[in-house]
């Protein structure tokens, strides 16, 4: 990318700003009858050897979201860890990439890469899911393999932080910090879809809508673990037939409105991806929650 053009992420005349009344206003409800499969099901495919915490992360933020249903595919030897820790995720060890047919059939939102890792097995489900099922998401490792194999699909959100955007631009992090509204514009230009270029004041673009800046959060969101929340959070918003761009605009204000209400709690120091989980849960059922952009 052409990292001369130094615009700030702040031009007004660029960007509308995020807000977190709008995007509540746009969260769906659910009905006194509904049941887990009219709430949507979901699926999130990662978590290889040592990072079956992100999987998980992942799932529990897309039962916070609202999803009804969310499986868990990931190799054999994490099973048991995430199932005892959140025994209300369907957890599935995928030993062989065969066996995640019956599950993508299972599911309506796929959310490809929290922990998937760049091993064989990642590589194999990878290439598995844009043969047999396009991901709604893909994030984490998953846009690292998508950088070496480049492919523009619509209808498809890519989460991508700095270094993972640089990646998918075959430029380097600095300088998509020099010009983030043409790096997340790009992103979406040569892959489709939606870009989230995540970092302080998250974009979010597609080719349809004038980009929009979050300009809630804080430091305490700088932690391992956060942007699989992030993930799981818009894996759930989807799922509820949420349209996707105002999905993603929703997740990521949600997201880092949570940061800054547990910051303002508990400090900024020291948090973890999982405290996220109560103020996320309370911002999501539209709980009117003072915070600072």
């Amino acid at each position: 990318m052409d990292s001369g053009k130094n615009k700030s992420f702040s031009d007004s005349q660029l960007l509308t700003p995020a807000i977190l009344a709008e995007c509540q206003g746009w969260l769906p409800d659910h009905s006194e009858d509904s049941h887990k499969g009219s709430n949507g099901r979901v699926v999130i495919l990662g978590g290889e050897k040592a990072m079956a915490g992100a999987a998980c992360l992942a799932g529990w933020a897309a039962y916070v979201a609202g999803a009804g249903l969310v499986r868990v595919a990931t190799v054999p030897e994490n099973v048991s860890a995430i199932t005892s820790f959140r025994p209300e995720l369907l957890v599935s060890g995928i030993g062989k990439v065969q066996q995640l047919k019956s599950l993508l059939q299972q599911s309506d939102i796929l959310a490809l890469g929290p922990g998937l890792g760049q091993t064989k097995w990642s590589q194999q489900v990878f290439e598995f899911c844009l043969e047999h099922r396009q991901p709604d998401i893909i994030d984490a490792d998953g846009l690292n393999l998508l950088a070496q194999s480049p492919v523009k699909r619509q209808g498809w959100v890519l989460t991508p932080h700095p270094g993972e955007a640089a990646r998918l631009l075959n430029c380097r992090a600095r300088d998509v910090q020099a010009d983030r509204i043409a790096a997340a514009n790009e992103i979406v230009s040569i892959y489709g879809g939606i870009c989230i270029l995540k970092g302080h004041g998250s974009l979010i673009a597609d080719d349809a809508e004038k980009p929009r800046v979050c300009r809630y959060g804080n430091s305490a969101l700088a932690v391992a673990g956060t942007g699989d929340v992030l993930s799981g959070c818009l894996a759930g918003l989807l799922a509820q037939k949420m349209e996707p761009f105002k999905a993603s605009v929703a997740a990521v204000v949600l997201h880092a409105c949570a940061g800054e209400i547990q910051a303002e709690e508990h400090g900024s120091i020291g948090m973890l991806a999982s405290d996220l989980m109560p103020p996320l849960r309370r911002l999501r059922n539209g709980y009117q929650i003072e915070v600072n952009r």
